[in-house]
């Protein structure tokens, strides 16, 4: 959760105490006990949620980050032992096939790594009869091809894991906005009892004021392809406040490709733009000023 969403959830909790403390207070608002379990039903909904939702992505992405850090490595390590046989065998074809760095590596989508390794992978095997002194064996390209298989093998149950996630970030937000709509309401009825019990009155007023500590600002986002400049709708913006290991606001691209944020707190946040068809691009915003804040972002064809 946000940090306005865990003043929020304190804010719900504290007035359900409240409520449930003065019954005679409760009787005299005319739908002031349905009210109450409305509140109580979007409390127990909102902290379940929230459970799941601390089991996190954490997991997952260090899942993914040790599946592909591993296969990066013995990528890398081929490579620069490919180099060295076809630099010495001076087959320039082949030292171009076969020749890689981690930067590049790093800068691979998961699909496009997968590609390379198993074309380098390939191309190993055609020599293995005479690569044995670089170090190249049939026990090396075994270990090679299973971190393949294991990163190629574990990235849909990963994606459908953190897809999950996602959609309890949202699931959670509209959670969020049903009981603010109970509160609003309650917000009407207790003016109705305002002169009758002005110390009860005091207490809820003084309880909700937290609903507005928190500074926030909107937000617009222009997605559209690096290479046409055409916009691109039902694309996945992901917002991670610093600090946090989930996504405390998602949002989807429409037809022309703009979303909007109406509220979103200020801080530093990684976002991770995604959609079929493009590399996932994941950058660092910082909402800082009373203005709205306008993110662009161009992403590339995979």
């Amino acid at each position: 959760m946000t940090n306005q969403q865990t003043q929020k959830l304190r804010m719900y909790l504290t007035v359900q105490v409240l409520l449930k403390a003065n019954p005679d207070v409760l009787t005299k608002m005319p739908n002031g006990a349905e009210l109450l379990t409305q509140l109580e039903t979007q409390i127990q909904l909102i902290q379940s949620n929230n459970v799941l939702q601390q089991q996190g992505t954490s997991a997952l992405t260090q899942q993914k980050s040790v599946l592909r850090t591993t296969l990066i490595t013995n990528t890398l390590d081929t490579s620069h032992k490919m180099q060295a046989y076809a630099a010495f065998v001076k087959d320039s074809a082949l030292l171009e096939k076969v020749e890689t760095n981690e930067t590049d590596l790093k800068r691979l989508s998961e699909e496009e790594l997968i590609v390379f390794a198993k074309s380098l992978y390939a191309t190993t095997n055609l020599y293995l009869s005479k690569t044995a002194a670089y170090g190249i064996t049939d026990k090396t390209q075994a270990t090679f091809l299973s971190g393949i298989n294991g990163f190629e093998e574990g990235l849909p149950q990963i994606r459908k894991e953190k897809q999950d996630q996602k959609n309890i970030t949202v699931l959670l937000g509209d959670e969020f906005d049903a009981a603010d709509g109970v509160m609003d309401q309650l917000n009407l009825q207790v003016e109705l009892v305002k002169e009758s019990y002005p110390q009860f009155y005091a207490d809820y007023k003084q309880l909700t004021k937290v609903r507005v500590t928190f500074k926030t600002v909107p937000l617009m986002a222009k997605v559209t392809d690096a290479a046409s400049g055409d916009p691109v709708a039902n694309a996945t913006l992901a917002f991670t406040l610093s600090g946090s290991s989930i996504p405390d606001i998602i949002k989807q691209t429409a037809a022309k490709g703009g979303a909007m944020v109406k509220s979103i707190e200020q801080g530093h946040y990684t976002v991770e733009v995604s959609k079929f068809g493009y590399q996932t691009q994941t950058l660092t915003i910082a909402v800082s000023s009373d203005e709205p804040y306008n993110l662009t972002v161009k992403l590339v064809k995979s």
